[in-house]
């Protein structure tokens, strides 16, 4: 492999440089300090006249979109003129939008603005009147609140929470006393690892999880009734009616946090539109399926659903005259399906390239945009994937120390009791009854129905490629923007060839934005690689292997070579366009079989602003 030079700024080197110069691509540069990117034009002509966006829309900025308005933090990415193409995957959005979303309302709006870098929150009458101001407000018990129509936007396709009423569960769990089939456990809740609450005798009760099923959503209305009419005495032990009558005021067996009570009929909006998107087919680890103890009391068996966010490529003349854009080359699938992102591709993959003219009136005036859909994606709120991901994970190793000592009083039952009334005793087990805790698994975003891959744009006469979507990228810039960042491959010895796995460090453009991200590997054998495939220079500080086994412990194997990765030092490994360097672990034989392979990695990267351009490290 030929070497690579790196630049390492000294202690006390100075701030990056860049230099943008016309035509001489070797200006002479004095009293230079530190690493300075030449960006060269090879004449003026040839500054971009478009680029290409993708953003992923949720919530309301989705809602109001399909609705022809903006919402005011959308303004900013797409405000001016804009155009939005009306294909199927348009047309499906606004489907679900329109007949499963839920309409806004209430006094207060939080939520995430991606851009932004956070959470914010603001009054729902001052939200709605930045929108529209001739919107009206009146005053009630618990503030200012705007009078909303669904029909401008002010709905919602979000997640919500669906009750599953597992009978046999239900019946093993508190009449046989035995972890119910096709359950994992978990021993502790989302927060908390399980804790004794008089040692060897009570214990908080663990989580039960598992996939949601078809089965689960088939002949659902009659198993609810079941549920409710039976359960809450499946185990036999009410000691009048008046107690039945109690249980049933509290959710014994259901969650009473969640409304559910004995002769109160479900309200069907997240159960139909489950149905329907699941409909020709239900992946596993969509939902999960959790058995735990309820909100407030009892025991709940529940499934969190999940929102739909679209995905848009937006084309936008950046230059100074009016451009002809011409035909669109696209692969599209109509699968009305639930996938994964692989899937996806492969059915685009497989599909025949076709031309549509999707902007009939052709000229796009400088500033003005083509929305373009492209997919639907299910995604999981990121708090609540944190919060199975890695709530769960850090009480892991507890929970199971605390199984461990309940194995020791094996003669013994074990009585399991709500974590918040610990004289409600909910089932017991034996030692025998009580199997090894395994880690709640989420994919943390799906695909559905059509989707679109554009491959090509004729723009002026000319057809230039259409930059790629890829599903980890919040935002992305093509033909003059903050370009896609290193990208990691793994070498496979069957065949021995190299597998792109993934990029990293996405928007740490800067060094004041140097960051340390995590990826998990999808494959490896002992070999990694970092290339640099942008017009942007990667300044890479530390790159460790993180080894995690069946039981979520960790082993972390700093980089070895390049010395430059071995520690975050600020002694930086340098990589430029089409430059690469393999990265080296001193590693046991076979230490990785069997393991979760992930990558830390620390850095950031320099964009270079257009693929037509070219750069000159000095």
């Amino acid at each position: 492999m030929v070497p690579i030079l790196a630049l390492c700024a000294l202690p006390y080197a100075a701030a990056a440089q860049e230099v943008t110069t016309y035509g001489n691509c070797s200006p002479v540069i004095q009293n230079v300090g530190g690493d300075v990117t030449v960006i060269c034009y090879k004449d003026k002509d040839q500054k971009p006249k478009f680029r290409v966006v993708y953003y992923r829309l949720g919530g309301i900025g989705q809602s109001f979109l399909i609705n022809g308005k903006l919402s005011p933090d959308w303004e900013k990415y797409l405000g001016g003129q804009q155009a939005i193409v009306n294909n199927g995957i348009h047309q499906e959005i606004r489907k679900i939008t329109d007949k499963y979303g839920q309409q806004i309302g209430g006094s207060q709006l939080f939520g995430k603005v991606g851009f932004e870098g956070g959470d914010f929150g603001m009054s729902l009458a001052d939200y709605a009147q930045k929108v529209d101001a001739g919107i009206k407000v009146f005053e009630g018990d618990a503030g200012t609140f705007p009078d909303l129509n669904a029909a401008d936007g002010w709905k919602v396709f979000g997640p919500g929470q669906l009750f599953v009423p597992d009978l046999d569960a239900a019946a093993s769990l508190f009449q046989k006393y035995q972890i119910p089939a096709g359950y994992q456990a978990y021993w502790g809740g989302a927060f908390t690892a399980a804790s004794w609450v008089e040692p060897g005798a009570k214990m908080t009760a663990p989580t039960l999880w598992r996939s949601l099923t078809l089965a689960d959503l088939d002949s659902y209305e009659a198993r609810y009734d079941a549920y409710l009419g039976r359960a809450l005495d499946v185990s036999d032990d009410a000691r009048n009616a008046s107690e039945l009558a109690q249980r049933a005021e509290r959710g014994l067996f259901a969650n009473a946090g969640a409304g559910y009570y004995s002769g109160v009929k479900i309200q069907h909006h997240t159960l139909d539109a489950l149905r329907y998107l699941a409909r020709n087919g239900l992946p596993e680890h969509y939902a999960l399926v959790t058995g735990e103890p309820g909100v407030h009391y009892g025991w709940s068996f529940t499934a969190n659903t999940r929102s739909a966010d679209l995905l848009v490529a937006v084309l936008e003349n950046v230059g100074d005259t009016a451009m002809d854009v011409g035909a669109f080359s696209i692969a599209e699938t109509n699968e009305m399906t639930l996938r994964q992102h692989d899937e996806t591709q492969a059915l685009l993959a497989a599909a025949r390239t076709v031309d549509k003219r999707l902007w009939p009136p052709g000229i796009l005036a400088p500033g003005e945009k083509l929305v373009i859909p492209v997919r639907i994606e299910m995604p999981l709120l990121p708090e609540f994937f944190d919060w199975v991901v890695s709530g769960y994970r850090e009480n892991y190793k507890t929970g199971e120390a605390i199984r461990e000592e309940a194995i020791a009083y094996a003669k013994k039952p074990i009585v399991f009791v709500h974590p918040y009334d610990t004289q409600n005793a909910l089932f017991a087990l034996t030692a025998s009854e009580m199997p090894k805790g395994r880690i709640p698994k989420l994919v943390e975003r799906f695909e559905y129905g059509p989707a679109w891959s554009i491959q090509a744009v004729e723009v002026d006469g000319t057809t230039y490629d259409f930059r790629q979507h890829d599903p980890n990228n919040f935002i992305l810039f093509a033909g003059g923007g903050i370009g896609s960042c290193p990208y990691i491959y793994t070498h496979r010895q069957d065949g021995d060839i190299w597998i792109e796995e993934n990029h990293f460090l996405l928007g740490a453009t800067s060094p004041d934005k140097k960051r340390t991200d995590m990826l998990e590997l999808s494959h490896f054998e002992g070999r990694l690689e970092i290339r640099e495939k942008e017009h942007e220079l990667a300044h890479l500080d530390q790159i460790t292997l993180i080894l995690r086994d069946e039981l979520g412990e960790e082993t972390a194997y700093p980089a070895v070579s390049p010395t430059e990765l071995a520690k975050t030092d600020g002694q930086n490994l340098v990589l430029g366009y089409g430059e690469r360097a393999e990265v080296q672990f001193d590693l046991p034989d076979g230490v990785w079989e069997g393991k979760t392979a992930l990558i830390s990695a620390t850095g950031y990267y320099v964009p270079l602003s257009d693929p037509s351009l070219f750069a000159s490290r000095k």
